[in-house]
């Protein structure tokens, strides 16, 4: 991925788009649930607080549903490793501008390549074939910044998958997760679908989804996203 990379021309929905963020937002189940993540990763530095790391590990795993607990021990040992890498994670993440993932989508990937075998790459001293919990770990390092690392979701994989199929995009996102080991590679591809629908898009646009997500969200939970996490929504509703 370089910044010359031949970018591809997506045309958004935007009333679509619109619409099914207002579906969305209409659960205040799902509006509370990122209200409570909102609150817990203010910014970088808190969301790396050693402290209170072990609380936004549950957090995101029961809001997400993530299923940690399939593999016993896998929380207590990511908390673990977060903990550990703490000053390297803070380091890296921060050297990524506010749109680095429209502009330099090259940098995210860099950096992902780094920190995400945090989470990753973990095991117990009695079982070394362990889950590859990359949707949790997309999900953490997303609500860190929001702007940076999009959410490898199954619903958002299949509608992105038949988006860019109708294109010609190649290679694509696959409709399932491919096989372990494989899944970090794969999320380079994320990182450029998002990057090039971002930047394909006007500011007209960008001002229509920013307002059609604040002003559905109920008043109680109200607070402005990224374009990312815009888009995410989008994704995961219209995948559902």
């Amino acid at each position: 991925m370089t910044d010359d990379r031949l970018r591809t021309p997506y045309t958004l929905d935007v009333d679509e788009a619109v619409a099914a963020i207002r579906a969305m937002n209409a659960s205040r189940a799902a509006s509370a649930g990122d209200w409570l993540l909102h609150g817990a990763f203010p910014d970088l530095v808190t969301s790396l607080e050693t402290n209170t790391l072990a609380e936004r590990v549950i957090l995101v795993d029961g809001l997400w549903g993530t299923n940690l607990a399939m593999e016993r021990g896998a929380a207590d040992r990511i908390i673990e490793n977060l903990v550990l890498n703490k000053g390297r994670l803070l380091d890296l993440v921060a050297r990524l501008t506010e749109d680095a993932l429209e502009s330099k989508p090259e940098e995210v990937w860099r950096i992902t390549e780094q920190a995400m075998p945090v989470i990753l790459e973990q095991s117990s001293e009695r079982n070394s074939d362990y889950r590859e919990n990359l949707s949790f770990a997309t999900k953490f390092f997303h609500w860190c910044t929001r702007r940076h690392f999009p959410i490898v979701d199954k619903n958002a994989r299949a509608r992105i998958n038949a988006l860019q199929k109708s294109v010609g995009v190649r290679p694509v996102i696959r409709a399932y997760p491919p096989d372990k080991g494989k899944r970090l590679g794969e999320y380079r591809l994320w990182i450029e679908f998002y990057s090039d629908l971002i930047h394909g898009l006007g500011l007209d646009d960008r001002r229509r989804l920013e307002k059609g997500d604040y002003d559905s969200l109920p008043s109680r939970y109200r607070f402005s996203n990224s374009l990312l996490r815009i888009l995410d929504k989008y994704f995961w509703w219209w995948g559902g």
